[in-house]
């Protein structure tokens, strides 16, 4: 009994505490959203009395005062109101409790055996308190230690008068590594489980039966504590401990046998086994070629560039099968250490709206094939790659209009070294005008004539609503006028994964049947020979990546080249 309320003490202390200090939050109050009780439930034996408090708290937990009142008592229960608890002056001699309060406190009786409860009910609001009247408040229940090792078998002993059955299993308040119950006596005398490591609390046991009262079961929590051993590392050896970039180094965990190294999908999923401290990011920084022992007490790994520390292990594999991800207390530091930032030169620093530009690495550096994903990145703006030059030395880029800084270098590599991909910052910064939109492209009415033939350069804006026969899509509208009938040659691009589409109308904005709109999203431009006659006619650039799932952004400016 003591033991069930005690802790109950120290959160009302708390609340009184927050209720009483100023609260620089108070005028962000939005009414009651919940009542809390303390405790939330109760275990009593007959004859036997326990008090719950209950009270309204905001959406921020501040406390809200009302009136509450005890409905829906079951039949072997008494509740009242305990007229003791926060009483108020109501004159110079005499104490009364309020009408209305943060908090009341009921006194609970049980009157006989049973799976019941009671409702309070207060600032529009209710809460189910459930009670087991059970021939023992505090389950005494005996752990074989309360100190195991990693690994041990720890063996619960039922309490006087009560037994654990076949679906009894132990928890604890971490549900997502919840202890391993391994056995039950065929008495229902003892339990035996495992715990995960840095368990210091109580445990619970569920559908705990008291010998008194058979046909009922509960979750008791144990009186003492047990305290598993406690980890925030572990233990692991590197050999080599200063390795070249790329060279094997194993890793063997030192701290305790059973603990074990997991290099499964499973557990890792896409996530690196594991990264070390000061390395390099990027699409496959490395450690490279991890292989796991025959045992998993340690694995290989090819070292890589800028490793300085510690490592971070995605998944150490404890006792009882459980999964943590921890940090080793020693780690590697791999030499050479490259630049941080490399040494990068470019063609020009200043290019006009899509000028390429030749950006050349350092020697220690190199890039890989276009294919692997190489990009560089201007203030989060990928740059259009069009070539790699044999060996890797430079990369030829468009940036996008409007890139400005330093660029980011994804998927370079240490020389000598393909087997890492990584993401390097470059030394040099560069200053691309921004791409002012052509006015008008939002309606037929208001297009803008362009040339014929000509090239078509226009910032993203995708403000056009009628877009003829295909017509829900984001485009923009512009004006060509033949003297004379011609077929033309129209290449549209842009960048990104966007798919585009050229479709055309006719002067009184019926559909032609000329279009565009051979490739899907992730495609090469746009291709195509279109026949006119003489005339007018409405050029429409649609993008159709809002239809895909998940959406593709519209690109930020479109070309259309037109021979």
């Amino acid at each position: 009994m003591n033991r069930l309320t005690s802790g109950t003490v120290l959160t009302i202390a708390l609340l009184g505490m927050a209720a009483c200090s100023g609260d620089p939050t108070g005028d962000l109050r939005n009414g009651p959203e919940k009542l809390v009780a303390s405790p939330s439930q109760l275990f009593l034996d007959v004859g036997r009395s326990a008090t719950v408090e209950v009270g309204a708290v905001d959406a921020q937990g501040n406390q809200i005062e009302a009136a509450y009142v005890a409905t829906n008592v079951g039949s072997t229960l008494s509740v009242k109101r305990d007229s003791t608890f926060l009483p108020v002056f109501v004159n110079d001699s005499q104490l009364e409790p309020p009408a209305e309060a943060p908090r009341f406190r009921f006194i609970v009786t049980a009157n006989a055996f049973g799976a019941t409860s009671f409702t309070v009910d207060g600032a529009g609001k209710s809460i189910e308190i459930p009670v087991q009247v059970v021939p023992s408040t505090d389950f005494a229940a005996t752990f074989s230690t309360t100190t195991p090792a990693l690994g041990e078998t720890i063996v619960l002993t039922a309490a006087p008068g009560t037994h654990f059955t076949d679906s009894s299993v132990v928890i604890i308040g971490d549900t997502l590594n919840p202890p391993r119950t391994l056995a039950v006596a065929p008495d229902g005398s003892t339990i035996s489980f495992l715990l995960p490591p840095n368990v210091n609390s109580p445990v619970s046991v569920t559908n705990v039966v008291a010998d008194a009262a058979p046909t009922l079961v509960f979750t008791p929590a144990t009186i003492d504590l047990i305290q598993s051993p406690v980890y925030d590392s572990v233990s692991v050896g590197f050999s080599p401990a200063t390795p070249a970039i790329g060279q094997t180094v194993t890793a063997t965990i030192t701290d305790n046998p059973l603990i074990k190294f997991d290099t499964t999908a499973a557990s890792v999923a896409a996530v690196p086994v594991l990264t070390f401290t000061g390395q390099f990011t990027g699409p496959a920084a490395g450690p490279a070629a991890v292989a796991l022992a025959a045992d998993s007490s340690s694995l290989t790994f090819q070292a890589p560039p800028n490793a300085n520390g510690p490592a971070s292990v995605v998944s150490f594999v404890f006792p009882g099968g459980y999964v943590f991800p921890f940090p080793t207390k020693t780690g590697i530091a791999t030499t050479p250490h490259l630049s941080d930032t490399a040494d990068i030169t470019l063609s020009t620093a200043t290019p006009a709206v899509l000028q390429p530009v030749t950006v050349t690495l350092p020697s220690t550096l190199k890039f890989g094939a276009v294919a692997a994903g190489d990009s560089v990145i201007f203030g989060g703006q990928a740059a259009i790659v069009n070539s790699v030059a044999v060996g890797g030395a430079s990369i030829d880029i468009i940036p996008l209009p409007g890139s400005v800084g330093q660029p980011t270098l994804v998927g370079v590599f240490p020389t000598g070294f393909p087997q890492f991909s990584l993401s390097v910052p470059g030394d040099e910064s560069i200053t691309v005008p921004p791409l002012t939109p052509l006015a008008g492209t939002e309606d037929p009415a208001t297009a803008p004539e362009i040339a014929v033939p000509g090239t078509l350069t226009d910032a993203g804006s995708f403000g056009a609503t009628n877009c003829g026969q295909v017509s829900g899509f984001p485009c923009q509208v512009y004006k060509i006028t033949l003297a004379a009938g011609a077929t033309l040659h129209f290449t549209l691009s842009g960048p990104g994964p966007a798919d585009l589409g050229l479709y055309f109308l006719n002067s009184d904005l019926t559909d032609n049947d000329n279009l565009c709109d051979n490739e899907g999203n992730n495609s090469p431009p746009e291709d195509c020979n279109l026949t006119f006659a003489a005339g007018t006619y409405y050029m429409m650039v649609i993008s159709f990546g809002p239809a895909y799932d998940p959406p593709d952004p519209n690109p930020p400016f479109i070309q259309v080249v037109i021979q």
